[in-house]
């Protein structure tokens, strides 16, 4: 040993010792008031010098060991305290007696000696302690004085999921909060969050998150690694002190920062994993000998003449003995073919943190980088995150705090949702005889070698792929590639500093200023190639969008915090200034000469340039106050309110006023419930809010004249410059307003091992800020904002909990939660009902908005079975006339539901309600001798899907592939099936808007499901470890569900609550298996 080396060990031994005496020398006091016993006896002390000696360590739930946790013999004042290792030794202990160990924050435990000598003990978090401190909108309670409804999810309970998304954590944690997402994939940012039901038609209904007091737009750039807690704040009086911005619900998120100490203190932590993604689901589709027999069968049952391709046997052959030579008879498997296998599509995850600090500083800085390559090829996605925290005491009186948060991410995405390019969709539509490639082809049969070879440039990379023969749809392994060669890219800055400043005892000032910087790019070039007629580019192009926001806010509040006797005030008043600019910036230039990589710029464009641009500013400025009043802890008042001015309403209808209150009874401090053991908690709570909404386009009030057809570049054939009314304003435009009354009830039993939370909401929104089609004579340029209607959001919530323990090693945990909502649109203003058109065909109406129904339900004809005979249609009537006359014996039966004898838009009803009866879930854990395994299951049950996907490819028509039960479960002579019509490439009226669509969208799945073990300190500490976790987890391992589509968790298209749960060809949510380890220095 060095010199240097002794004289450290001797300052690390004099730090340990001092802080250890310190420790010593407060449980002395401690276990002294704690445990009174009368003046020791000489008996007393023989006793203790016959015991005997025992060693343990006392550890918590991460295997961290706990410092300083008192160890006391039960009845005496015979104890110790736990060293910097959490170990202990106790003398003069008999086999008789109990051990009790106990910790501020967590439940104390006794442990019967007998024959032990050495006992380890885990302390299990106090998960009830009524003084919880709980984060609320610009400062903080204790979890006994909240009177509004505030749900909690600890981050180290949330990063379990081993999800990449914070939102995914939270999925199904929390009660009354729906998660779903609108695609699954890599880095899409797609999660819809919905807090107590849809209360606006209004696309952009997410709610607002606030990260250690930085409003984020995008949460999904928070590493879910840094998160301490996340609280939810569902109802308005809770919500009001945030004013307009929390029309849809508030998250606040803290992230964890460096424990302070008496001496510095230290923590390194890494933790790490790798996984390994597949496909849950495919649809098994017909190969290429089924494909001609389904597209014959269609033919000849409409009276058509058969293709010429399929029309003989001879050319069926031909067919099928060209696909055996270049791959297999069975033909090309689209899927497979743009799918990832699982060893290809990997995902990992790394992160790193330092953390540490002393009495008066405390720091924690953290690194993440994570890897996902997607389920279908062409899709991946890469982040690098970095956060610095530091807190300061710089003086008595003044506290420093900043937050720095910057994250780098790239992707590929695929076309999504798109039914007619989308790569999903056009994956399963695709025909099984055109293959892949057409490079090395051999033997092509005449009849198909110019369709095949058409246009084929050898020297052309991007010509090499075969355009779909017996379809529209592309060559999604060519649109897949083509892709690839257009990427995403963007970094981000959040940031704040705030100081705090005691001004007197009771009195306390905080002032901070954050900034969200963006900047985001989208670089793109689509090659020059020729497939087919459907599928081209007569020139390359190049472009480049770039889209930069920056929003800054500041806060200023004062906060008063008194007790007298029983009485405890706290009162806050502030103000807030938030301003916003957002640009977007686009160039685009075609006529590259050729697609090598160094043509992929926009300058090695020829022709045909074009360049947009814009920006838009809002500013928000706001005054708001919170009082809360308390008595013995019993009973408790809290009072808000707000005014928000927006710039994004015209003079006049500027500011809004937002006031909220709520009040709670802890009936459980009652003196006449004192003698109820059982009862840990019990606490009824009642509040009634307003808040408001805003989300609408910046200057949505204005008229506005632009140009049009002017080419920035030049262009040589003509010029035009001419201009016109952009936009049609609306100056009468206010805040849309929700009010929302709120009945909550909180118990826990047996000191907090069984909790229970019950929670009644009604949410009604009004001046609903919509913009309602109006007819297309007014010649208006855009469909004006306006406030029109209002909706109805009614429902339950409930949370139960369970801790339980079996001996002194086994623990197990139960946490479910069930919610329900009723939507209901009660008005919409001008009368006119809101269809739902903007997917697939444009003549359907899918959906419908209208007063007295929910939100989006599912609108067409409702079916009565298949016509099975000529007879039965003949014999359909109603007012004296045929209602179906042009229907074939095959065909679906629609309702005449006025009995006017024919179908028309009379006829066309609610076919289905997208909006669950309810959602749940529940997550089982349990420890043991350091293995701990997590099983967390999510539901939906009673809403309800409509699978667009089935218009095409079980459209039966033949012209697109199909999955092979369609030639065993469609209607093929009377009796055989009542449920799906006869292939047929005439489809009549079958493919109408009906219920056929409409499937059960109920499901059960088994989120996340995690088996680790830790090693146990005595091991790890040899090679300065103080934790070392090894896992094994998976991830949608399976899914219970009668959906037939490939993911019953769908989303909505567009982010429009107007097509919730339609499918369109969703980029389903992989299976995924993971392994991975978490460490602690």
């Amino acid at each position: 040993m060095t010199k240097n080396e002794s004289k450290l060990l001797s300052l690390q031994g004099i730090a340990k010792a001092s802080a250890f005496c310190l420790l010593l020398s407060a449980f002395s006091v401690n276990a002294a008031m704690a445990a009174p016993a009368p003046a020791g006896t000489v008996d007393e002390v023989m006793a203790v010098q016959q015991g005997k000696k025992v060693t343990g360590v006392v550890i918590d739930g991460t295997g961290e060991p706990v410092i300083g946790a008192n160890v006391v013999v039960k009845g005496t004042t015979n104890g110790t305290i736990t060293d910097f290792d959490g170990n202990y030794t106790i003398e003069g202990v008999s086999a008789n007696d109990v051990l009790v160990i106990s910790y501020i924050g967590y439940l104390s435990q006794e442990v019967p000696v007998g024959n032990q000598s050495m006992i380890k003990v885990t302390l299990k978090e106090d998960t009830q302690t009524l003084d919880e401190v709980v984060v609320v909108g610009y400062g903080t309670m204790k979890k006994s004085d909240v009177t509004g409804s505030i749900s909690t999810a600890k981050g180290d309970d949330l990063v379990k999921n081993q999800s990449f998304s914070a939102l995914d954590n939270l999925r199904g944690k929390v009660s009354g909060v729906n998660i779903f997402s609108n695609s699954s994939q890599p880095g899409a940012y797609s999660n819809r969050v919905v807090i107590r039901g849809i209360a606006t038609i209004n696309s952009s209904s997410n709610p607002l998150y606030v990260v250690d007091g930085v409003v984020m737009e995008n949460f999904d750039l928070v590493n879910p690694n840094d998160i301490e807690s996340m609280e939810v704040l569902k109802d308005a009086s809770a919500q009001a002190i945030y004013g307009a911005r929390a029309a849809n619900g508030v998250i606040l998120v803290s992230t964890k920062r460096g424990a302070s100490g008496e001496s510095y203190r230290s923590n390194i932590e890494f933790d790490m994993n790798i996984g390994f993604q597949d496909v849950v689901k495919t649809y098994d589709m017909l190969d290429a000998e089924g494909f001609m027999e389904y597209k014959n069968r269609a033919y000849a049952a409409s009276g058509k003449a058969l293709i010429d391709d399929f029309a003989t046997s001879e050319k069926r052959e031909q067919i099928l003995t060209f696909l055996g030579k270049n791959g297999g008879r069975s033909g090309t498997d689209w899927w497979k073919e743009s799918t990832r296998k699982p060893k290809e599509a990997i995902s990992q995850n790394y992160n790193l943190a330092f953390s540490g600090g002393m009495k008066k500083l405390r720091y924690r800085a953290s690194f993440g980088y994570m890897d996902q390559q997607g389920i279908l090829k062409g899709s991946d996605y890469e982040r690098l995150s970095g956060r610095l925290n530091v807190d300061s005491e710089v003086t008595k009186w003044l506290n420093l705090s900043a937050n720095v948060n910057v994250t780098y991410e790239s992707r590929r995405n695929l076309d999504e949702n798109n039914s007619y390019t989308a790569t999903v969709f056009s994956t399963l539509a695709a025909d099984p005889i055109t293959p892949v490639y057409r490079d090395n082809l051999v033997d092509i049969p005449d009849f198909l070698q110019n369709r095949i070879m058409g246009g084929y440039e050898p020297t052309n990379p991007w010509s090499r792929y075969t355009g779909v023969i017996y379809s529209n749809k592309p060559n999604t392994v060519g649109q897949v590639d083509r892709s690839a060669l257009n990427q995403w890219h963007g970094i981000a800055t959040k940031s704040n500093i705030s100081g705090e400043v005691k001004l007197l005892p009771f009195l306390t000032f905080k002032s901070s200023i954050a900034l969200d910087l963006v900047r985001n790019q989208s670089d793109s070039f689509r090659p020059s190639y020729y497939l087919d007629g459907d599928e081209y580019s007569t020139y390359a192009g190049a472009s480049r969008s770039v889209a930069n926001k920056d929003y800054w806010v500041f806060d200023n509040y004062l906060t008063y915090n008194q007790k007298f006797d029983k009485h405890a005030v706290t009162a806050m008043v502030g103000t807030s200034a938030e301003k916003e600019r957002y640009e977007e910036i686009y160039a685009y230039k075609e006529g590259q000469v050729n697609n090598n990589p160094n043509q992929q710029i926009i300058n090695a464009g020829t022709m045909n340039p074009a360049a947009s641009g814009y920006y838009a500013t809002s500013t928000l400025n706001s005054y708001f106050g919170r009082v809360f009043y308390s008595f013995d802890n019993r009973y408790m008042i809290t009072a808000n309110i707000r005014w928000d001015g927006s710039s994004k309403f015209a003079d006049g209808n500027r500011w809004g006023y937002f006031p909220s209150v709520s009040a709670g009874w802890n009936f459980s401090e009652e003196s006449f419930m004192k003698n109820l053991e059982w009862l840990s908690q019990g606490k009824l709570r009642a509040a009634w809010g307003e808040i408001g909404n805003q989300t609408i386009s910046s200057g949505a009030y204005m008229n506005t004249f632009g140009n049009g057809s002017y080419y920035l570049f030049g262009n040589p054939y003509q010029t035009n410059l001419y201009a016109g009314r952009t936009q049609v304003g609306n100056p009468d435009l206010k805040w849309e307003t929700t009010r929302q009354l709120d009945f909550g009830l909180d118990l826990a039993f047996f000191q907090g091992s069984l909790r229970a939370t019950f929670d009644y909401f009604d949410r009604q929104t009004s001046d609903m800020l919509v913009q309602v089609p109006v007819p297309s004579s007014l010649g208006f340029p855009n469909t004006p904002w306006m406030n029109a209607g209002s909706v109805s959001n009614k429902g339950f919530e409930v949370t139960l909990g369970y801790d339980g323990k079996i001996g002194n090693d086994f623990q197990y945990h139960i946490n479910g939660n069930v919610s329900t909502y009723k939507n209901k649109v009660k008005s919409l203003g001008s009368g006119a009902n809101i269809p739902g058109k903007g997917i697939h065909l444009g003549y359907f109406s899918y959906t419908m908005t209208e007063p007295g129904q929910p939100i989006g339900y599912f609108y067409g004809y409702k079916t009565d079975g298949v016509f099975q005979t000529q007879e039965e249609i003949d014999n359909y009537k109603n007012n004296g006339q045929m209602v179906m006359p042009n229907a074939k014996p095959g065909d679906l039966k629609f309702q005449d539901l006025n009995k006017d004898g024919k179908l028309d838009d009379e006829d066309r009803t609610m076919t289905g309600n997208p909006h669950p009866d309810f959602t749940f879930g529940l997550t089982l854990g349990a420890e043991w001798k350091g293995f701990d395994i997590s099983a967390f299951f999510q539901g939906s049950v009673g809403n309800d899907i409509l699978n667009i996907l089935k218009y095409d490819i079980y459209s039966g028509t033949g012209w697109y592939n199909a999955p092979k039960d369609i030639l065993t479960t469609y209607w093929n002579g009377p009796g055989s099936t009542n449920e799906n019509f006869a292939i047929d490439a005439d489809s009549r009226m079958n493919l109408e808007m009906s219920d056929w669509y409409v499937e059960n969208g109920s499901y059960v799945r088994l989120k996340n499901l995690t088996i680790g073990y830790t090693l146990p300190s005595e091991w790890t500490k040899k090679i300065t470890i103080n934790n070392l976790r090894f896992f094994v987890a998976a991830q949608n391992l399976f899914t219970i569900t009668g959906y037939s589509g490939l993911d019953p968790e769908i989303g909505e298209i567009n982010n429009s609550p107007l097509y919730k749960g339609c499918d369109m060809g969703f980029y389903p949510q992989p299976r995924t298996f993971m392994f991975g380890l978490s460490l602690k220095l």
